[in-house]
């Protein structure tokens, strides 16, 4: 049986570019009203049980994948109420912005469980 959890992460504003003009005035940093614009393109990761996570805990698969995922600091349900059978397309989300430039740089993660997953 194959159990995968797999991690994606983007890298969005949701301000209009910043610059600065030739007088040394800055420009942009506006707000798009809810668009957003790619500062990194997004990335996928895939963590797999194996043998060594088996033994680790203890052969539970859900106590590790809620480890895996409780580090990602995902909170945020796609389906809600979450019941006792979640469909396939469901998944997990969070954002973090930067503490600094706040909604102009937004880190946003989403978990999805791929694989021999029981409802």
């Amino acid at each position: 049986m194959s159990y995968t959890i797999e991690v994606t992460r983007s890298v969005l504003s949701y301000r209009t570019p910043t610059g600065v003009t030739q007088t040394g005035d800055r420009n942009g940093g506006a707000w798009m009203d809810g668009d957003s614009r790619v500062i990194e393109q997004p990335s996928t990761t895939g963590e797999t049980y194996d043998e060594y996570d088996a033994e680790w805990w203890e052969g539970d698969v859900v106590a590790w994948a809620i480890d895996k995922i409780d580090r990602t600091g995902v909170t945020e349900p796609s389906t809600y109420p979450i019941g006792d059978a979640v469909p396939e397309h469901a998944w997990l989300s969070g954002s973090y912005e930067d503490p600094y430039e706040r909604d102009g740089k937004v880190t946003e993660t989403s978990v999805r469980l791929t694989g021999d997953w029981s409802p």
